[in-house]
């Protein structure tokens, strides 16, 4: 009896890291605002399998993996929940999405709250990374914030 305690606590703890991985997964593939049918097709599967990925019902392989890091999934984090580090790039912009909401703080004398602050950059990181024109919007932005 004993023994089968065992087990059923073994396999749930693995039942509970591979739910991890199926969250993971799922919230890799809203941050890159890709739909499940999206997502399976550039990663070479029908959406059921999507479905069942993002369920825990089943795993990946290699190669839809390998797909999903060419969409710009974090991979290591589906897997571990460990981020992978910045790219060079990321880090470029992440830098220039801090100096214009300093910048325009400064020029307007205005502070925020560190959280507020944080929602702010990570938003003019965003605008930034998409748009050539993301300056200016994150101005505007910032004109309507402080």
């Amino acid at each position: 009896m004993g023994e089968l305690l065992y087990a059923f606590a073994y396999l749930s703890r693995g039942g509970d890291i591979f739910l991890n991985t199926a969250k993971r997964l799922k919230e890799e593939r809203e941050r890159l605002c890709l739909s499940q049918t999206a997502f399976a097709e550039a990663c070479g599967v029908k959406k059921l399998a999507q479905i069942t990925y993002e369920k825990g019902d089943r795993r990946p392989d290699t190669a839809y993996l390998e797909a999903a890091h060419r969409l710009g999934a974090d991979v290591l984090y589906i897997l571990t929940g460990r981020r992978e580090q910045p790219a060079l790039e990321d880090i470029k912009t992440l830098t220039a999405a801090i100096e214009v909401i300093e910048e325009a703080l400064t020029k307007r004398r205005a502070t925020l709250p560190p959280a507020k602050k944080a929602e702010v950059i990570a938003l003019a990181y965003d605008i930034l990374k998409g748009d050539a024109q993301g300056q200016e919007k994150v101005e505007r932005m910032l004109h309507l914030v402080a």
